[in-house]
């Protein structure tokens, strides 16, 4: 048995000692995982086949009961470290992985998604000689039966803030294709207590942490985006803190940001159970313009709608529209230019932006924006 990682004492470490293994790779991939074994196999393959070969491979066991080390043992790969832990989410699994991480950039990878092959050369030539910036590649988003569609269609657009980009917008930094400076990681990390929005909070606080984001001009990975129930994001409509997450964040961010998460993703876990109050904090958000109309009327149907309908409603628009909008040009940042870093200038934003905080009172993160989004992200 290996060394337990500091501050990780319930994760059990067996990394695979090879003559030739790289002491400092450039990138750590970590794969987080949870009764996805059957799944594994094709997330380190798709690691394997990358044109880079400069990494190693850390995979967390988040108390699976399906073996997923036995699959890590079939490849006797070297480069591939295997974690367990008692179950504990997603985003102390990721955390875990950063913790243990040799390499001087985290590459993350959901166990059910995969990289296409030049993923990591691509982000490898955005990060190299950078430092405190999270770079990340637009997905392919795969609805089964032949639908698919990119995102996001566009990076954060400059001076824009990461809240509003995320809570106000159909905004998304893929936890699958994220690659961020592994000391800035582990200084912000991920929530352990926020399920469907830890990806977000992860984005919004590296933000507030002067980080700068950089999107790639072309896909990095397939996200496998079907539904599933026994996905951790399934639960997407349970009361999580989300109040108490956005009160903490209240004095950092955007007024339209802090209004925008009532009136979308807040409004759309209290629907079920309370539908007046669901749409008092839709419209609150509405006549403080919030959205874009067209992003409105999506918010509206996601809120309201059965979430089996407002899937077959999507899946029929992306089958019916999906091939137009996947010809649209990407507005992504060119290679080397900050995406996101400076304020956004609005009326809304009177702060002092230097006093952006790594550890907000929210705590640490976990993985695309499962806040509002109408698909299966977040799970590991």
């Amino acid at each position: 048995m290996g060394d337990i990682p500091a501050g990780n004492c319930d994760v059990e470490l067996r990394p695979r000692a090879h003559a030739n293994a790289r002491i400092v790779p450039f990138f750590s991939v970590v794969i987080p995982v949870f009764n996805r074994a059957r799944l594994l196999k094709s997330a380190l393959a798709s690691v394997r086949a990358q044109t880079c070969d400069d990494y190693e491979v850390i995979v967390v066991d988040d108390g699976s009961t399906d073996d997923p080390e036995s699959v890590v043992n079939s490849l006797a790969d070297p480069r591939i470290r295997f974690l367990r832990q008692d179950n504990r989410g997603g985003g102390a699994a990721r955390n875990a992985g950063i913790d243990a991480a040799r390499g001087r950039f985290v590459a993350l990878l959901d166990s059910d998604d995969v990289f296409l092959p030049d993923h990591l050369e691509t982000m490898r030539q955005l990060v190299a000689g950078r430092s405190n910036l999270l770079a990340f590649a637009p997905v392919i988003a795969d609805r089964g039966r032949g639908r698919s569609i990119l995102k996001p269609l566009r990076a954060p657009g400059p001076g824009e803030h990461m809240a509003v980009y995320l809570l106000c917008d159909r905004g998304y930094i893929p936890t699958m294709t994220m690659v961020v400076d592994a000391a800035l990681a582990r200084r912000v990390r991920f929530a352990e207590n926020l399920r469907p929005a830890e990806d977000t909070d992860f984005a919004i606080r590296l933000y507030l942490a002067g980080c700068e984001f950089l999107m790639s001009d072309k896909p990095g990975a397939v996200w496998r985006d079907v539904s599933d129930a026994d996905r951790s994001s399934a639960s997407g409509r349970q009361n999580f803190p989300l109040i108490e997450w956005i009160e903490d964040l209240k004095s950092q961010i955007p007024q339209r940001a802090y209004y925008g998460c009532y009136g979308w993703a807040i409004a759309k876990s209290e629907a079920p159970k309370a539908p007046m109050r669901a749409l008092l904090l839709y419209l609150g958000a509405l006549v403080r313009g919030c959205y874009r109309p067209s992003v409105a009327a999506i918010a509206f149907l996601q809120i309201f709608l059965p979430d089996p309908s407002y899937r077959r409603l999507s899946d029929t628009a992306i089958g019916l529209f999906g091939a137009a909008w996947n010809a649209r040009k990407f507005r992504a940042t060119p290679a080397g230019k900050s995406s996101v870093h400076e304020p956004e200038a609005c009326a809304d934003q009177q702060q002092d932006h230097g006093q952006r905080d790594a550890h907000s009172r929210v705590g640490g993160a976990r993985g695309g924006n499962a806040c509002h989004d109408d698909g299966g992200n977040g799970a590991y």
